[in-house]
């Protein structure tokens, strides 16, 4: 609140010298109270364990609660009620802002402030007590009305300065990983070609020996080798160059059967249990079916390396509103927090063999369908993603 701001407020309280004048009258008058007022005030504070806690985090003394309240007390019955009053109580509110003290707090202790006070004038002040509680209790309504806008106002700056972070962070991120996309996309046209010639002389040089050679078990290693480089290489142009979808509508539950189907054949499935839940009652949406596929198989074979022999993987699908949810559940051993908070991240991997491709693609994926990926997981109890698609 600025100080004509605060100027208007006062007119609009009818808050005039007259006022000024009965609160000064009895400042003197008053001040043995004060004190133990705020011993009062700072034994709630110390007995509740919200405020207390607040306390501990902020670093914050007792000692500096009752020095602060002690001298607004002072303020409000002696100041001029000026610009250098108002910045004052605002700069109270603002380190309310910051040692996250919330606003309830602040009033609850203004009403018991103002009762005590008033019982005070009450007391001390008889033959003029009615003109000072009208003048006390217009203070009051001044202060609160400021502290509250201070509150609006320390808010607004706090999630100002976050929100700026965030986009500084997002606008980082992006220019990382565009540059990651050229590096990726350059150093794959480099090595694909020459690596399919590779390809191509081994298998020219195997059929050459005989079918009883046991060089060729060394060749077929050789070209298994080659196979997962070409792999490698194709995820990086994905990732580098995604294309973008091409939509038709499909059932979600034939989508996952089909994806199922084609991977029953990994090794990583054999002694797994898969369930399913929601196919029957499935969304139709619009996706590019080869691409949701693929993040389906990617999604599913991670639950499945995730998990011990016996484990369990649950694809779950369910509707949303305008739209469509596909779970993967895994009963596996879970991810580590770091794990967790990195684990979109290109080329972050936890395998022994693997690009650490695969989620960031498949967050690319259902980023370009308008969609949202996210991942929960408790170490040594699972994980799960959720993938929710637009209808």
């Amino acid at each position: 609140m600025d100080e004509s701001a605060y100027e208007a407020l006062k007119r609009y309280v009818e808050f005039g010298d007259a006022d000024l004048a009965h609160l000064r009258s009895v400042g003197e008058v008053l001040d043995p109270v004060l004190d133990p007022l705020v011993e009062r005030f700072c034994a709630r504070v110390e007995t509740d364990a919200a405020t207390a806690a607040i306390l501990e985090r902020s670093g914050k003394q007792l000692v500096s609660v009752r020095q602060t309240l002690r001298s607004w007390l002072t303020d409000v019955l002696t100041s001029a009620h000026d610009a250098a009053h108002l910045e004052r109580t605002s700069r109270i509110i603002h380190t309310h802002v910051r040692v996250r003290l919330g606003p309830q707090y602040m009033i609850a202790a203004m009403n018991g402030v103002r009762a005590e006070l008033i019982e005070a004038v009450l007391e001390f002040c008889p033959g003029r007590s009615k003109a000072v509680v009208r003048a006390l209790n217009k203070a009051l309504d001044l202060e609160l009305a400021v502290m509250v806008d201070a509150y609006r106002e320390a808010h607004a700056t706090q999630v100002r300065h976050t929100e700026r972070q965030r986009m500084q962070r997002r606008l980082e991120e992006v220019s990382h990983l565009a540059n990651v996309g050229e590096l990726a996309a350059s150093l794959a046209h480099e090595i694909k070609n020459p690596l399919a010639g590779i390809s191509g002389a081994i298998q020219v040089i195997r059929t050459a020996l005989e079918p009883d050679d046991p060089r060729r078990e060394i060749i077929a290693e050789i070209l298994s080798q080659i196979d997962r480089l070409d792999r490698t290489v194709r995820d990086l142009l994905v990732y580098a160059r995604p294309k973008p979808p091409a939509r038709t509508e499909q059932n979600l539950g034939k989508v996952v059967q089909r994806t199922v189907k084609f991977l029953r054949q990994e090794p990583a499935l054999a002694h797994l249990l898969i369930r399913f839940q929601g196919l029957d009652n499935a969304e139709s949406v619009l996706i590019d079916e080869a691409q949701i596929e693929q993040v389906l198989s990617n999604l599913v074979l991670n639950a499945a390396h995730a998990c011990r022999e016996g484990g369990e993987v649950t694809i779950a699908l369910s509707s949303i509103e305008d739209g469509a949810r596909i779970e993967v559940i895994d009963t596996g051993r879970g991810m580590t927090r770091d794990s967790l908070e990195r684990a979109f991240e290109p080329f972050f991997t936890t395998k022994a063999r693997g690009t650490g491709l695969g989620l960031a693609i498949c967050k690319r994926i259902v980023e370009a369908h308008q969609g949202e990926m996210t991942l929960e997981s408790t170490e040594g109890q699972g994980t799960r993603v959720r993938v929710e698609l637009p209808r």
